[in-house]
């Protein structure tokens, strides 16, 4: 209970804030550039280092750095909530970053080295993997009932007391672990993977709306250079950060590229599905997000039946299911128009969370298997990495796909009426070809005979958007199905020793 609270909390993290950029950007004045960069700071950050965390914790003690964690989120959280400008609410998302990544991997370690036996951690692996999904899932909601009631402040100035129960209950309630050995730790792999995968985010990230800019071809580069000098490393090193023989296996492997898959389908979804809700049907942000509870439902109670399920069925035949759910759901989302009603939206958010709860524990599983407990913080920093990455690239991909559907709409649109849009500001014009969130704000500045005209056609653009983007969601996780039904073990049933 107390690792997943943890858990839960970073997890909410990931998704809270994205009802609050319309409030910050109004108080900081903060561009868009900055806004984004407020988002995604967190997400940078924590993936670059969360596999020298994961080390940190089989060295020096998983419970330690999970208190370490617990601190230098709070930290940063109270920092987030007293920023006075933009430029320092971004530092501080970058920190909290750093606090989430020290967290994520000493959960499921410990959760580990507490559950050794197999079908304990199966079961605990179903309930971590659920608490992660629905901490996404209802992130939304947490964020709109605290704008309901404060400003944009709260949403991070409620994270210090609630870390501040779970570093109590931690102190009395975890015992300590770590690797018995007490290695010595690779520092020069670990700088370079963290290096290698903070220059692979920002690429990730910046790649979609700059396109080929300086940025991106020097962390381009960059990653290319870091990330090949790590694997060179890591080949001749006494000690590796990271084993490169264990993708040799195929459990780990496919474990990995599954659990990469799952939630590169998951963000990719809660960065469209909330701005169709808001922006398309008209919710309050609140209203969206428990307009989302139905996916975090699905999650909740198919995690946790998964290592059930799995023991009668098998794992893989398992993931196949999970996958197949995933797509179909996918497919079904890509057909919401303006007129869906929740009694059509529910159920095809509550499928999508249905299976990524049945897939995700087995894939989670799988990776955990085939690593030694004694290195449970690293096989835990993979498993998160590979998470974290494969969000950032749904984020990436699918927002890409949504954003040039949306534009050659737009600009089909703003041709078609050239003539009675000669007297609209370029400013106006540009801000309704950005994006719909900012065409939701200066589409009232339009001559009164062309608002209701305008709001159809951006709704209309969003959404052929959003269809190609959940039909490309579906199509690779009909893909990841094919892979892991020829290649994923039938059962995992022993940690590797």
């Amino acid at each position: 209970m107390v690792l997943s609270a943890a858990l839960a909390l970073i997890a909410l993290d990931n998704t809270i804030l994205n009802v609050a950029l319309p409030s910050l950007q109004q108080d900081l004045a903060a561009s868009t550039e900055e806004l984004q960069w407020v988002v995604d700071a967190y997400s940078v950050l924590f993936a670059g280092t969360l596999l020298l965390s994961g080390a940190l914790g089989d060295r020096f003690g998983r419970r330690r750095i999970l208190v370490l964690g617990l601190l230098v989120f709070a930290g940063g959280s109270l920092a987030a909530g007293l920023a006075p400008d933009a430029t320092n609410l971004i530092v501080s998302r970058a920190v909290m970053g750093i606090g989430g990544a020290l967290i994520m991997p000493a959960t499921l370690s410990l959760l580990v080295a507490t559950f050794p036996l197999a079908p304990q951690r199966a079961r605990a692996i179903g309930i971590w993997t659920a608490v992660a999904g629905v901490g996404v899932a209802i992130g939304p909601i947490a964020g709109g009932l605290l704008l309901e009631h404060f400003t944009w402040h709260a949403i991070f100035f409620v994270n210090p007391p609630l870390m501040a129960v779970v570093l109590i209950a931690t102190l009395l309630l975890i015992p300590e672990s770590a690797d018995p050995s007490r290695p010595r730790l690779d520092l020069l792999g670990g700088v370079l993977v963290s290096t290698g995968l903070i220059c692979l985010v920002v690429t990730i990230v910046e790649l979609p709306g700059s396109g080929l800019t300086p940025v991106t071809l020097l962390s381009g580069l960059a990653t290319v250079i870091l990330l090949g000098g790590f694997i060179g490393w890591e080949r001749r090193a006494p000690r590796p950060l990271l084993p490169l023989a264990l993708f040799g296996q195929r459990a780990f492997a496919i474990g990995v590229l599954t659990v990469a898959l799952v939630y590169f389908a998951l963000m990719g979804a809660m960065f469209v599905l909330p701005q169709y809700l808001q922006l398309v049907l008209g919710m309050s942000p609140l209203a969206a997000g428990l307009a989302i509870v139905p996916g975090a439902a699905g999650l909740l109670v198919s995690a946790p039946l998964s290592p059930l399920l799995a023991q009668r069925w098998g794992a893989r035949r398992l993931v196949v299911i999970g996958l197949l759910i995933v797509a179909a759901a996918l497919l079904l989302a890509s057909r919401f128009n303006a007129t869906t009603g929740l009694i059509a939206i529910g159920p095809v958010l509550g499928m999508l969370g249905a299976g990524m709860g049945l897939a995700l524990p087995q894939a989670t599983n799988a990776v955990l298997a085939c690593v030694p407990r004694a290195r449970a913080g690293m096989g835990s920093a993979v498993n998160d990495a590979a998470a974290e990455l494969g969000g950032s690239l749904g984020v990436a991909i699918l927002g890409s796909i949504l954003g040039v559907a949306y534009l050659t709409r737009v600009d089909g649109a703003i041709a078609a009426a050239a003539g009675r849009l000669a007297e609209v500001p370029a400013t106006v014009l540009d801000a309704i070809r950005e994006s719909l969130a900012t065409a939701s704000l200066v589409v009232p500045q339009l001559p009164p005979d062309l608002i209701e005209p305008a709001r159809e056609a951006v709704g209309t653009a969003y959404l052929a958007g959003m269809g190609g983007a959940m039909v490309a969601g579906a199509g690779l996780a009909l893909l990841a199905a094919a892979l892991v039904g020829s290649l994923f073990p039938r059962r995992v049933d022993t940690v590797a020793e």
